[in-house]
């Protein structure tokens, strides 16, 4: 029979476990509800550098809760103490960074990537500590590089996610298919001579050339030029955009922040970058189902989206005129050839 101070405190331990989980599950509703607004505190404290001191906690006590877990003897009260000191520390800490970062003033891409957790897939304790683990360095690192390189990432992501949809549409024929086909009626004629007449030679040739112009093909081809031009756009909104960006970073004060109207400049880009390899895939599905009018539509409004696109970063942050304004005037103009050939 187990001490009475044990068993204390094993209940003790319990309870504390269902009271942070709860405190949890509070923390994700609350940061999750669309209607929740803070308002400003004064002086309040950098965001990323909070973020960044209750990332290097969790980490710590982390550390300190898997030991205990996996070296006897088993010490419900230690246990205990940590976990009471995750949910009066850290835990709230990492809420609070959050909420002191507004999308409006620290980009809606930092707010959201902040706000994304750690999904439960029932991992060991040794598996789910070094997950942890790696958040916890991720988000050390996100407060130390800030915006700038969490975008150049994002960017350089839908940039690789965009260059393989254009390489799956180069290895893809839709002539093949139809070869293919006339191959295999080919092939039943000669098994059933009566049934379909067999071709010769410069019928096959006829139809051979015949298939080199089919609309779907002519589309794919168009399809392709119009996705390498946008393709282009991503290196130079990355080097002459998003790499000058004013950062924000964990040692920005309140009063050096970007202007509201440049963080959602920056966002916008963002979200340009990614929509182009989503209008890519739907393009590119329109195609395999020879749907060309749907091709058509979708086509044009990935030019105008490109258009808006460069408008959005013809001029620099300071809004002046760069090496960037020269080269987007050119390339918008390639554009709009593309759209009219």
């Amino acid at each position: 029979m187990a001490p009475v101070k044990y068993t204390d405190s094993l209940g003790k331990l319990q309870a504390t476990t269902v009271t942070i989980t709860g405190l949890i599950r509070k923390f994700q509703t609350a940061l999750q509800s669309p209607t929740s607004s803070h308002a400003d505190i004064q002086d309040q404290p950098n965001p990323l550098a909070l973020l960044s001191d209750a990332s290097k906690i969790l980490k710590a006590q982390t550390t300190k809760l898997s030991l205990l877990i996996l070296n006897k003897p088993f010490t419900p009260s230690a246990i205990t103490f940590i976990l009471n000191s995750l949910s009066n520390s850290c835990l709230p800490g990492l809420v609070s960074a959050l909420e002191l970062c507004p999308a409006a003033r620290y980009s809606r891409l930092l707010h959201d990537h902040d706000e994304h957790g750690i999904e439960n897939t029932g991992r060991g304790t040794l598996a789910s500590t070094g997950v942890l683990w790696q958040e916890c360095d991720k988000l050390v690192d996100l407060a130390s590089t800030g915006l700038v390189a969490l975008a150049s990432v994002k960017v350089e992501e839908s940039y690789s996610l965009l260059q393989d949809a254009i390489e799956e549409l180069e290895d893809w024929d839709p002539n093949d298919e139809e070869i293919d086909s006339d191959a295999d009626s080919m092939s039943l004629s000669k098994q059933n001579p009566t049934s379909v007449p067999v071709q010769d030679e410069s019928t096959i040739a006829s139809s051979l050339g015949m298939l080199s112009l089919l609309p779907i093909a002519a589309l794919r081809k168009r399809t392709l030029v119009t996705l390498r031009t946008v393709r282009v756009l991503y290196p130079a909104l990355k080097k002459r955009r998003i790499s000058t960006f004013p950062n924000i970073t964990s040692n920005s004060t309140l009063d050096a922040l970007p202007k509201l109207s440049q963080v959602y400049a920056l966002d916008a880009l963002v979200d340009y970058t990614q929509h182009f390899t989503e209008s890519a895939d739907d393009i590119a599905g329109a195609l395999y189902e020879s749907d060309e009018e749907q091709v058509e539509r979708r086509l044009k409004a990935l030019r105008e989206a490109a258009e808006a696109c460069v408008l959005t970063a013809k001029k620099g942050w300071k809004d002046e005129e760069d090496e960037f304004t020269g080269w987007a005037e050119k390339w918008a103009m390639r554009l709009e050839e593309v759209g009219r050939d």
